[in-house]
């Protein structure tokens, strides 16, 4: 068929979820679909929901497999796909519009591009891409996809060509395992077309500190979690090796630009993460001093400099004030429900504090670009950290608090 839909859902005990999930795809007004559910070996009756589906829209295919991991479920689902398009979607995940296929496709139809990526919504942080196309022949435009680590790197906002996937999702791999598949398949697509509209919903459970945890987040609850190296920006770090060597193999003439890419941005996943969990400041304070001990974290600073930043001598105070603005940051954005993009605010907290005054930048470097937009006051972000900044300063630092109604909104989301 002409311009099918391949949607691939792996499953693992998704019985409560998986029905939302599905209603989201069928209610989808594209109906040039076909919808494949891979129970990875769930405990609970996920196989039963799943087969319901099956029974009512003949749309629906159920593959039922012993337990082997998100990567060959997802592989499983490629292998049996018949689409020209594939779009992933997690078993708990669903669409906010039933427009999301035709949109997308629409898109990709109008701009010759073999990818369309939307915005998404997500407890700990909230993606705000501006519409436009991305020519990857163009180094600038490629770099400044590959950078924007919330548009790259997850696998459920994307309907991608087929032809493109011609790698498979490694095996084995315990974490990231979506983004390393994004990067062994990127040097297929020569064209990306971006979409602001939010169309997919990317589900936690609600944070409860009296509830048990996702793996994720239970890393934080323990009680000096910095010193078991196992958070976000750890766990990332593991993969790295993949990533070089995907980059050498696909990319060596970007190797430079591209190595220390994730390295880099990790760090910034790891502080919405503790910030959504409501870390407590110290902890906070002491995690972060433990990436910034880390050398291959100084060599991803001191590269910087090739764009023309200049690391500063780093002090505890620095960090300090970093994590404290940062976590206000994240608070605020979060509970006024700020359409301004949390990672650019980052961003700019994190060259104020850990880098010298700059002259001249080279904005193929996103943290440059944030430098310099934060001088110039260009950006709506950086407008927001100038004030911020401001206010800190004001308050001269030590009595700089959240407010009545952010401590209100603390408090009424850890019900």
């Amino acid at each position: 068929m002409k311009d099918l839909i391949s949607v691939i859902i792996p499953c693992y005990n998704a019985a409560k979820t998986l029905a939302r999930t599905m209603n989201s795809v069928l209610e989808q007004d594209y109906k040039n679909i076909e919808i494949i559910i891979i129970n990875d070996g769930s405990k609970d009756n996920t196989i039963e929901v799943a087969n319901k589906f099956a029974n009512l829209d003949k749309r629906v295919r159920v593959i039922d497999k012993v337990n082997e991991g998100v990567s060959v479920a997802r592989n499983t689902g490629l292998k049996q796909a018949k689409g020209e398009y594939i779009m992933f979607l997690d078993a708990d995940d669903y669409y906010m519009t039933p427009y999301v296929y035709t949109n997308m496709l629409n898109k990709i139809k109008e701009s010759g591009a073999d990818m369309c990526v939307c915005n998404f919504t997500h407890p700990a942080f909230e993606e705000h891409l501006a519409s436009g196309v991305y020519d990857m022949t163009d180094h600038k435009q490629f770099m400044a996809y590959y950078q924007d680590f919330f548009s790259f790197a997850m696998p459920w906002n994307k309907m991608i060509k087929r032809e493109c996937l011609t790698e498979d999702f490694a095996v084995g791999v315990k974490f990231a395992e979506d983004s390393l598949y994004n990067l062994d398949n990127l040097h297929n697509i020569k064209k990306i077309v971006l979409t602001s509209e939010v169309y997919h919903y990317y589900y936690c459970a609600p944070y409860n500190p009296r509830l048990p945890a996702s793996a994720i987040n239970s890393i934080y609850s323990a009680d000096k979690f910095w010193e078991n190296k196992c958070t976000i920006w750890y766990k990332g770090l593991a993969n790295q090796n993949h990533r070089l060597k995907s980059i050498l193999k696909y990319h060596p003439d970007k190797f430079a630009d591209m190595q220390y890419v994730r390295v880099f941005d990790f760090f910034f996943w790891d502080f919405f993460m503790m910030a959504r969990n409501r870390v407590a400041e110290d902890k906070i304070n002491h995690a972060i001093e433990s990436i910034f001990s880390e050398q291959i974290f100084i060599d991803c600073l001191k590269d910087k400099e090739r764009y023309g930043l200049k690391v500063k001598t780093i002090t505890e105070d620095d960090i300090k004030s970093f994590v404290r603005l940062a976590y206000y940051a994240f608070i605020e954005i979060k509970s006024k429900g700020l359409k301004i993009s949390m990672y650019k605010v980052f961003l700019s907290l994190f060259g104020k504090y850990f880098y010298e005054p700059i002259l001249s930048v080279d904005t193929i470097d996103i943290l440059a670009e944030a430098c310099l937009n934060l001088k110039n006051q260009s950006t709506p972000e950086a407008l927001f950290v100038h004030d911020l900044l401001e206010e800190y300063e004001n308050k001269r630092q030590s009595v700089f608090m959240f407010d009545n109604s952010l401590l209100a909104w603390l408090n009424a989301e850890m019900c």
